[in-house]
């Protein structure tokens, strides 16, 4: 029997040390690895990046992932009289400041994706995927894909249906109908593709359904009833099935098509189990068992690391069943962002003391119909928010969609989730907001880079209305990114100081907007060195020519000022998920295999 969350902690409270990312693989690929900030691209000097958290009304008219004026070095108390105040960040640089390894930060590859993708005329595709995967584009290193369809498909399947339609399958006790399909054969495809542009990518899949006749009700997509449906669930009987399932689907891959899975989720979030789409209850003890029965084994086989749950902070206890149960099988934790109000990252904490060597993603987080003119934090929150408690990657869900937010299902789901790209037609598409805020993290927090403590300087919480948040990672080039989201209505000026270096840099982050910057080495500091900066009085938010940013011009430490009264401006939410649409019936929903019933 499973322990409890709190027994397993209380075991462990002083187990802590830093998650490694050894042994983990990657997908494959001829296109190159790395980028800025390892060891063959090194920092050699401080550089300064920015985007506005304001959705524009009109393209090209905020700043995104635009170069600023990069920080300046600092001696002594040189600095401290600016407007406003200095706000001082500290980061603990030493080992005992290191939190865990970085594999990276993406999206999902879903049917929606790879439908618009494929509209796309070669010269078209071969730009959009070098936007996206490029180490000198946003380098996408932690990709995510469905193992049949979700509800951002233009079709629905699972490998092996066995019946005329989706919803009217039979059992297939050997897997003799298995097969990827047509939409599961172009996402293969396309994912083949991605190792062109990128070739150390961590890729890993999750079902959002096993096959219908898997399931208590017969069902891959359950009626829409407007809640759970209870026997949406998944029939234990067919344990030796699933093991077999996801062993072909890894083989049929690798085989195939050139790709190796890395990670797999046995089901994105299995405590959902509505209709409208596919989804499926899959108790903890049922992913521990499949796990245990064979699956774990022939995961280990081939690579691939088991991650348990995929779902909300507020069940902290499954995971922890999961482990207990399939012992030596789970190597990764994965959670999502949508607990309401806000997601309680702090649970990753916990079960870090509990499993030290445990590691943790952040796997799910989405836009929701982004609303021109209004702020939107939600990537950066969340992407700050999970690595500060412990995640080694984040992704957000759907990379790509058509202008109406689809592909997607007739039935229910998501009707409004943006991805960083649009695809207009067949020679145009848009880089959204979330393409640019992605960026600020994964062109320049690099695979095996260390996430380090920010012990001073933060302000807030994920759950608070005003926070400057701070993500600090240290490269392995010995370079630092640290990457601060200003959402306390007024510009900060910024004093950075190392627990074990002697350096201090400066400079201003301006109100609602996240920054990078990078930090060179101490040793390319003293083969580089930098100018030292000096200040001024005040910090421009933005000029008229779009500056990336407002600096500091020269003042002496004795001269007497008061600072100038701040406008400030209130953040608005752009993430609410309500919608009006009217959705289809699902069909064949009167199908039944007999020996499935409850």
């Amino acid at each position: 029997m499973a322990l409890s969350f709190a027994i397993v902690l209380l075991s462990c409270v002083v187990c802590i040390h830093a998650q490694s990312i050894k042994g983990l693989g990657v997908s494959g690929g001829r296109g190159p690895k790395g980028g800025i900030g390892d060891a063959d691209h090194p920092v050699l000097k401080a550089q300064s990046f920015i985007t506005d958290a304001l959705i524009p009304l009109r393209l090209k008219t905020t700043r995104q992932l635009a170069v600023g004026v990069p920080p300046r070095l600092v001696k002594g108390n040189e600095g401290l009289q600016v407007c406003p105040p200095p706000l001082t960040v500290t980061v603990d640089s030493s080992a005992k400041g290191a939190r865990q390894e970085m594999v990276g930060f993406g999206h999902s590859w879903t049917d929606s994706t790879v439908t618009t993708f494929q509209s796309l005329e070669a010269d078209v595709l071969d730009q959009v995927m070098w936007d996206l995967f490029s180490p000198e584009a946003n380098n996408l290193g932690f990709m995510r894909h469905t193992v049949g369809a979700s509800d951002l498909s233009d079709g629905f399947y699972s490998y092996t249906d066995n019946g005329p339609s989706f919803n009217e399958g039979e059992p297939d006790l050997n897997l003799t109908t298995f097969g990827l399909g047509r939409n599961g054969t172009a996402m293969a495809k396309m994912i083949a593709h991605m190792g062109d542009y990128k070739g150390d990518v961590f890729l890993y899949g999750a079902p959002w359904s096993f096959p219908g006749w898997t399931k208590h009700n017969g069902l891959l997509i359950a009626p829409r009833l407007g809640k759970n449906v209870l026997n949406n669930s998944f029939d234990t009987q067919y344990i030796p099935q699933m093991v077999d399932y996801f062993t072909r689907y890894i083989d049929t891959y690798q085989r195939d098509y050139g790709v190796k899975i890395n990670g797999l989720s046995l089901m994105n979030e299995p405590l959902n189990y509505q209709g409208g789409y596919p989804t499926m209850f899959l108790d903890p003890a049922d992913e521990a068992s499949i796990l245990a029965k064979g699956l774990g084994t022939a995961l280990k086989e081939r690579g691939v690391i088991a991650m348990a749950y995929d779902h909300n902070t507020d069940q902290p206890a499954y995971p922890v069943r999961v482990i207990e149960g399939a012992p030596g099988h789970v190597r990764a934790a994965a959670w999502h962002c949508y607990e309401t109000p806000t997601p309680n990252y702090s649970v990753l904490d916990d079960l870090h003391y509990a499993y030290p060597d445990l590691l943790q993603f952040m796997t799910e987080c989405t836009t929701y119909r982004p609303t021109p003119g209004t702020l939107d934090f939600g990537v950066a929150r969340n992407f700050i928010s999970s690595v500060q408690h412990g995640a080694s990657g984040a992704s957000m869900w759907v990379m790509a969609t058509d202008p109406n937010y689809g592909p997607h299902s007739p039935y229910g789901g998501c009707d409004g989730c943006l991805g960083s790209i649009i695809v207009n037609s067949s020679r145009i598409y848009t880089k959204t907001n979330d393409y640019y805020m992605m960026g600020q993290f994964s062109r320049f927090i690099r695979r095996g880079s260390v996430v380090h403590r920010v012990t001073n300087g933060t302000v807030g919480t994920n759950g608070d209305s005003n926070q400057f948040l701070i993500l600090a990672a240290h490269n392995p080039d010995q370079s630092w990114a640290i990457v601060f989201m200003n959402n306390l209505n007024s510009t900060q000026n910024v004093r950075l100081s190392f627990t074990q270096a002697g350096h201090t840099w400066a400079g201003a982050i301006p109100n609602s907007t996240v920054v990078t910057w990078l930090i060179p080495s101490d040793q390319m500091v003293e083969k580089y060195p930098p100018p030292e900066a000096s200040f001024s009085s005040s910090a421009s938010v933005r000029s008229t020519s779009m500056r990336p940013y407002g600096y500091l011009t020269s003042m002496t430490k004795t001269s007497k000022f008061s600072c100038p009264a701040t406008t400030t401006t209130t953040s608005s939410s752009t993430s609410s998920s309500t919608s009006t649409r009217t959705y289809a019936s699902v069909p064949y929903t009167t199908h039944v295999i007999s020996q499935n019933e409850l």
